[in-house]
């Protein structure tokens, strides 16, 4: 039987299959180059760069049980930045940057030890590229496709949720990885703690946005890399840390009971298909083919 979108609320389907893709495509290509002798090299780079691909094979391989309007409807979602509303603009950068910046600032204003990052273009340009490539490549799997078929089938805030615990989990092989971000955190130390934690509510925050902006994959993929990015480059620091994390958290509980666990996702579950922005770009052009009313040249 062909797994095709119905109902009212969007495309339904199983989303236990997305994970093990994911999980069976990134896991044994980490945990191989966690076994790796140290130091790393091109082999262990290669593992790893490719491992990180994982939510990007799933999101294919979910959209190709779908029929053609799903898929396109999808990719557009990757790409097209019309229809969004300026508020959720507004809301990508409080997300992206607001924690990292106001914890390294009030962390300063204490006299907290930082570690302060390195400014030069080149490296500047390196974090943002690589944040950029990581939330290109991870969101149209986890806000894309596995939000789709999950909120498609409970309420938003715990598909949000459930996705955000099977992100932090399937970043596990990277505290074994030497010269990975994560590996310099140590398995069990209050950053581990504080870093998985803040993947579950950002994974609340992140369907929220996707939800509210007509389900663009873009602009999540965006607060992504804007998030990793603006904490690579502010002073880091344990207080910092603990500070981010707690406006996250605030942030999170927030947006759950404005939206009453919803996340902004429509009743007619447009947010899942982003027919939501298509049809504003729809209307857009309908409205720009009216010829104005009143006295004319005629």
């Amino acid at each position: 039987m062909s797994d095709q979108p119905r109902g009212p609320r969007g495309p339904r389907g199983a989303v236990a299959p997305y994970f093990v893709v994911v999980f069976a495509w990134t896991w044994s290509l980490w945990w191989l180059a966690a076994w790796l002798p140290a130091p790393p090299g091109p082999l262990s780079a290669m593992l790893f760069l490719t491992g990180g691909l994982g939510p990007l094979v799933g999101a294919a391989w979910v959209v190709r049980r779908r029929g053609p309007a799903y898929h396109r409807a999808f990719v557009r979602r990757i790409w097209d930045p019309r229809g969004i509303a300026a508020v959720w603009w507004w809301a990508l950068v409080a997300v992206a940057a607001g924690p990292a910046l106001l914890g390294a600032g009030l962390a300063g204003a204490t006299g907290a030890a930082a570690t302060v990052p390195d400014h030069r273009l080149g490296a500047v340009a390196g974090v943002v590229a690589f944040a950029l490539a990581a939330g290109l490549v991870e969101e149209p799997g986890w806000r894309g496709a596995a939000s789709d078929l999950w909120q498609a089938r409970t309420r938003p805030v715990f598909a949000a949720m459930g996705i955000g615990v099977f992100w932090a989990l399937w970043h596990l092989p990277l505290y074994f990885i030497e010269g990975s971000y994560q590996h310099g955190l140590g398995v069990g130390s209050l950053r581990f703690w504080l870093t998985n934690l803040v993947l579950v509510e950002l994974g609340v925050l992140y369907v929220w946005l996707a939800n509210g902006a007509g389900g663009s994959i873009l602009l999540v993929a965006l607060a992504h890399a804007g998030f990793n990015a603006t904490g690579e480059l502010v002073p880091r620091s344990t207080t910092g840390d603990v500070i981010a994390f707690a406006l996250v958290t605030v942030a999170t509980v927030a947006v759950v009971v404005v939206t009453r666990g919803r996340l902004s996702y429509p009743a007619d579950g447009s947010a899942a298909t982003g027919s939501a922005t298509i049809t504003a770009l729809r209307r857009r052009r309908a409205r720009a083919s009216v010829p104005p009313t009143g006295r004319s040249g005629c």
